[in-house]
């Protein structure tokens, strides 16, 4: 018997030829190989003790200094500027009350980015990181187009 059209044929073996392709193109993923652990050398016959060193008093450190304390601060992020090309992208304000209303439907009272699903600050803070804004703080009172309410 012959085989069947060319079309009906393609169609039966697609879904076999689509995930040879995935495979072949996948990263490959090598496994190590177990490792064989050596045995423990052969005790020594005749191991004398080693000597216990004398604890020495490390001398005292000096007073940190503010410079010291500047470093091991956390970095303040910089604050997100509204005329970046992402804060522009999504209508980022820092204050809500200057939101283009005309322009964002979804704008509504209240809505700010302290109170944004997003918003990463603590409660009280001035301002904080969104993750929209990767490395950029943004103010608690501002908002943007994706404002979504916190839980």
């Amino acid at each position: 018997m012959s085989h069947p059209s060319t079309r009906r044929r393609f169609i039966e073996i697609m879904p076999f030829v689509g995930a040879g392709f995935l495979a072949a193109c996948s990263p490959k993923v090598e496994t190590p190989a177990p490792s064989v652990s050596a045995p423990p050398p052969p005790p020594s016959v005749a191991a004398a003790p080693e000597p216990t060193p004398t604890p020495v008093a490390a001398p005292a450190s000096p007073a940190p200094t503010q410079e010291v304390a500047k470093s091991t601060a956390p970095a303040v992020l910089p604050m997100l500027d509204e005329k970046a090309a992402q804060a522009m992208a999504l209508g980022y304000v820092a204050d809500a009350a200057r939101a283009d209303k005309a322009k964002y439907a979804v704008w509504a009272a209240g809505r700010q980015c302290n109170g944004c699903a997003l918003y990463q600050g603590k409660a009280g803070d001035v301002a904080g990181p969104c993750p929209l804004f990767a490395g950029k703080q943004v103010a608690a009172k501002g908002w943007c187009m994706s404002w979504v309410k916190k839980a």
